[in-house]
């Protein structure tokens, strides 16, 4: 039994504890005030206690919220602005859009027109509308038969205007607006046969009416047009020519006839500015060349229209283009070019043609240079064309105040000579 015999414990050595509790210090750090973990597990005294980390939120040092006075203040400081900031930009705001929104006195006095001219018209509107009718049978029928006979003139006039006898079909249709006054075909077949017949005085109210029924008609309008300038209407036809230009501005027919009505007007320099309009969408409109070179013309400024009349001579080939180009190298004291352009005409012409322009007095201030008078004497020949200068001479000196008391017979002798070799 002595194998199995209970071995006394032998007691621990305190070194070797030692030995081991600075092996496990050096391995763990240990803090002030920290107790290391072995001297719970390993000591002869258990004991339990609570740790604390020293990165714990318990061990920080606690720090305070709350906002100082002066935070305080200047948060409602900068409330205080932005809140100012947003009522006066809201004030000046409405004040900028009331300013806007007030018209000027321009338009004011715009306004009140308008205001004035929709009242006259609503109270002539009220007067042209019929009382209530009565329907009644009588009524019903009596309408009928006028209808019928409306419709009856209408086909006749038809018939009358295919066989050109215009003036059967003219008294046919006004039969019928004596029975339907507001009869639009009746209407619009007289109208078309006024314009024709050159009846434009009448075609005018008749153009008014049909447009009251429906202005969305752009030939109708053009015929208005043409027919108040032809009645000479001419500040009614520049008004609408106005109104269809703010929707039409390239339309070359309605410039034309503005341009022809301020000619009329004599506002030469509006005429002119129209005339240009149409050559900038069509150069080579003749009626345009012409209106522009006409114009600079009358306002006796050759140099601006020459180039004109230069077109005008090379598009359509015409004896009165190359006088008129003659005419202003004459006024320019431009001899030579003046000559070339007679002597041009007089080849693609003849000399009879050119020969009658000799005598005008507007080529005075060449007429005594070389070249006119070489060009004379082979057109007219010598005596012709000395008895041109004295004409002309005689026609200065009438002008003179010691010829003024009597008058001055020109020789017969001197009138057979101005007329052109054959």
């Amino acid at each position: 039994m002595k194998f199995f015999r209970k071995k006394n414990a032998r007691p621990t050595k305190p070194s070797s504890r030692t030995a081991q509790s600075n092996s496990e210090q050096s391995f763990y750090s240990q803090h002030v005030g920290e107790t290391p973990l072995d001297e719970y597990s390993a000591g002869p005294v258990g004991y339990q206690t609570h740790r604390t980390s020293r990165h714990s939120p318990a061990r920080r040092r606690e720090s305070s919220n709350r906002a100082s006075s002066w935070a305080i203040a200047l948060l409602l400081l900068r409330t205080g602005l932005i809140i100012a900031l947003l009522v006066g930009g809201f004030v000046v705001l409405k004040l900028v859009l009331e300013r806007a929104a007030k018209p000027t006195e321009k338009q004011q006095q715009k306004w009140e027109a308008n205001a004035t001219r929709m009242d006259s018209g609503a109270a002539s509107v009220a007067e042209t509308v019929p009382s209530e009718l009565v329907v009644s049978a009588a009524l019903i029928g009596q309408r009928l038969e006028q209808w019928e006979q409306t419709e009856r003139h209408l086909r006749s006039a038809e018939a009358l205007t295919r066989r050109g006898i215009n003036e059967e079909a003219a008294q046919r249709l006004e039969q019928a607006l004596r029975l339907t006054p507001n009869n639009q075909e009746a209407q619009q077949m007289l109208a078309d046969i006024y314009m024709q017949q050159g009846r434009y005085a009448e075609a005018v109210p008749l153009c008014i009416h049909l447009l009251d029924q429906d202005s969305r008609q752009p030939e109708l309008q053009m015929n208005l047009l043409r027919a108040l300038q032809a009645s000479g209407q001419i500040e009614a036809g520049l008004a609408l020519a106005d109104r269809i230009l703010l929707n039409q501005p390239n339309n070359q027919a309605v410039l034309a006839i503005a341009a022809a009505g301020q000619i009329k007007q004599g506002n030469q320099a509006a005429a002119l500015s129209l005339f240009e309009r149409i050559l900038a969408n069509d150069p080579k409109n003749k009626d345009a060349l012409a209106g522009c070179a006409k114009g600079y013309l009358e306002q006796k400024d050759t140099q601006k229209a020459i180039p004109y009349y230069l077109e005008l001579a090379r598009l359509d080939s015409k004896p009165e283009h190359y006088q008129a180009l003659a005419r202003c190298y004459a006024q320019q004291n431009e001899a030579g070019k003046a000559v070339v352009l007679m002597g041009q005409a007089a080849s693609l012409f003849s000399e009879a043609a050119v020969s009658p322009w000799l005598k005008d007095t507007v080529f005075d201030p060449i007429r005594e240079t070389v070249e006119f008078r070489s060009f004379a004497d082979r057109v007219v020949g010598v005596e012709t064309r000395r008895a041109i200068e004295a004409i002309n001479k005689r026609e200065a000196e009438k002008t003179t105040p010691a010829a003024l008391g009597g008058e001055m017979a020109l020789p017969k002798a001197d009138l057979e000579a101005l007329r052109p070799k054959k």
